[in-house]
Formats: C-alpha cells, structure tokens, sequence
C-alpha cells in the first residue's frame, strides 16, 4: 500500500503545536507497531517526541532505540547517544549508558581529521549538472513504475533539461516541476516513490532546521539537489531530500556525517532552503 503523503500546516504561533508535527507521529507510531526495531522510526519518533515534550515517550523511544544500536554494535551512534542517555531521568536508560559505556570503552583514535580540500563538485555549475541527471533518472523511475504517463514524463524531462547549468539555478526537482503543475499528481509520486526506495515521508514543515547542522554539509549540493539536514539524533543527521533514488546525493552528504534519508514536500523543502540561505550567502 502506497504511503500517503503527510501535508504539515504551519504553526499560528509558537504557543501551538503544529498538528502536521502530530499527525507525523501518529503515522511512525503505526510503523513503529509493524516495525518495532525499525532504526529510522525510533530516530524520528525520539525527536519528535522530545519537539511535542512528551518526555515519557521520548525516553521510552530513546531506550529502544539505544538497544537496537546495541543490536547493531553501531559503536560510533551508540557513543553519540550517551549525553542523553546519562541526562535521562529514566533507570533503564542510565543502565544502558553504562552498558554503552563497556562497548565502546577501546575506543578508536578519535583524532579529528584534516579539513578536506574542496573539490570541483562543490561548485554550482558542476552540482547543477549532477543534479539534472540525477532528476531525470527519478522521472525515468516514475515512468518506469507506470506513475506518470509517457507524455507527463516527457514534459516534466523537457523542464528539468531546460534548467541552467552555470550557476544560476537555486534548485532543480522533478518533484517540484510536478508539484507547481499537477499538485495531486506529486503526491502520488511522492506516495510510490517512498515504497520503492524506503524513504519515509516526513511533515518538514513542522521543523526548523538548524543552520548550524546545515552548515556542516556542502551548501550548494543542499541548495541545487534540494536536501535539508532538519533534526540530528546521536551521531545521526535527519535528513529530507526529494530526490531518494539520487546515490550520489546520500553519498556526498554521508561523507559530512551519518545521515539517515526521509521524503519531504518540495514546498516545505523550498521554504526550508529559503531559510537556511536567508542572506544569500553561500554559508548556511
């Protein structure tokens, strides 16, 4: 069953909780029931929880997920959790921050490495170029899965051919083309796109995104390829991106950190990026 897309409202004020945020955990609660040790929904739903103050459930998602990692033996999350886990009010938890603590006691030279030079794909026209071939091998995927029409595909390959490659462009998406055009339609993409590729939908619109996460990640592959880093968990950044099937993408942004993949809204990505890159400036 495809998944529906979770629309989120903004806040009226920041006495109110935004309902989108709500309605968001509501729909991981139900994944969490089919899945209970699924990595991703315990991420999600411990930030979210902690977001809405519902510490009990915070703390109650933190211990499972704490016990999957140790599933795992993921040593470098397992040692980023342990702050929270020392800094909560629940036994269970400080048990397992001392377990965690035995695990990772040989730890590896943590020794920072040196600043990477900056290579040529971090540059506009280069990413930009990446990004149109990146989205034109997601339309094939749509047309592919019998989503779009061979005429809606063609359209839509016409558009996203037509984006500047010079440095200009802000973001290039299949998805916010369809969006923009056929809004009923994105939906249904982003619906079949979320089953194929494992990439909950997430209510981007109920966050907002930390510039100094954001800073941490190349800003012209987050502003061209259209990802927003919006929440991190342990050593892990949340990330929503509209584009899953684009490897290069998780590969450029796994190799600032961890990084765990959710589809977003091209309009609450758009907002997110506009944000983030407020001055426009290169910096986030």
């Amino acid at each position: 069953m495809a998944r529906r897309v979770l629309k989120s409202p903004r806040m009226a004020d920041e006495q109110k909780i935004d309902p989108g945020l709500e309605n968001g955990v509501a729909y991981f609660e139900q994944m969490l029931q089919l899945m209970p040790e699924d990595r991703e929904t315990l991420e999600f739903l411990t930030v979210a929880y902690g977001q809405l103050g519902r510490r009990e459930d915070e703390q109650r998602t933190l211990v499972a997920l704490t016990k999957t990692l140790v599933k795992e033996r993921d040593l470098a999350a397992l040692e980023a959790l342990l702050p929270r886990l020392e800094a909560s009010g629940s036994q269970e938890a400080k048990a397992l921050a001392l377990r965690v603590h035995l695990m990772v006691a040989p730890a590896p030279d943590l020794t920072p490495e040196a600043p990477k030079e900056q290579k040529g794909e971090d540059r506009s026209p280069s990413v930009a170029t990446k990004a149109v071939e990146a989205e034109l091998a997601l339309v094939a995927c749509l047309e592919e899965d019998g989503v779009l029409s061979e005429g809606e595909a063609k359209s839509v390959r016409e558009q996203v051919e037509a984006s500047p490659t010079d440095g200009r462009v802000f973001l290039i998406s299949a998805l916010q083309i369809l969006e923009k055009e056929n809004p009923a339609l994105c939906e249904r993409c982003i619906a079949s796109l979320a089953d194929r590729f494992g990439t909950p939908p997430v209510p981007l619109g109920a966050f907002d995104p930390p510039r100094d996460l954001a800073a941490g990640f190349p800003p012209q592959v987050l502003r061209v390829r259209g990802a927003v880093p919006f929440a991190v968990i342990g050593a892990t950044a949340l990330v929503a991106v509209l584009n899953p099937a684009d490897d290069g993408l998780r590969t450029s942004l796994g190799e600032a950190m961890p990084c765990r993949f959710y589809l977003a809204d091209p309009a609450d990505v758009e907002a997110a990026l506009g944000k983030l890159f407020a001055d426009g400036g290169e910096k986030a």
